[in-house]
């Protein structure tokens, strides 16, 4: 589930990633976006991502020929229903910060199910030794 808050000062934004992270994100679930830089230094030393829709010149040009703008290129990755995600477009062209949370509900498995991680000391049974290996084992 995305939810997202829209600041317009950067004051108000710090106060919105707070409220996030007492309601139960993580750092690394919380984006915000801006039209540019932020000036607070308060997400430098965080997992919480800050982008801003201000590209380079090479990512501009690039856009203009494919019929992007910035604000839907950043946007296009949250799970957000059509008109909220115009709305957060409007906002961040108009200079507001908008500051989205998005659970990370895919866990990772991959550390319960490798094997090199399961114990042999829970009844695991080997059905047979390799020396009692028949057929090709290449």
């Amino acid at each position: 589930m995305t939810k997202y808050e829209v600041a317009r000062t950067e004051e108000d934004a710090i106060k919105a990633v707070e409220s996030f992270l007492r309601n139960g994100y993580d750092e690394s679930e919380i984006t915000v976006i801006s039209k540019g830089k932020l000036q607070t230094d308060r997400f430098n030393d965080s997992q919480i991502q800050h982008k801003s829709t201000n590209a380079t010149i090479s990512d501009k040009f690039m856009r203009f020929f494919i019929g992007e703008d910035a604000e839907e290129a950043v946007l296009t990755r949250y799970n957000l229903e059509e008109n909220a995600k115009d709305d957060l477009k409007q906002d961040i062209s108009n200079n507001k910060i908008v500051v989205i949370g998005q659970k990370d509900n895919v866990k990772n498995g991959e550390v319960a199910n490798n094997a090199a991680y399961q114990s042999q000391d829970k009844g695991l049974e080997h059905k047979h030794m390799p020396s009692e290996h028949t057929g090709d084992i290449e």
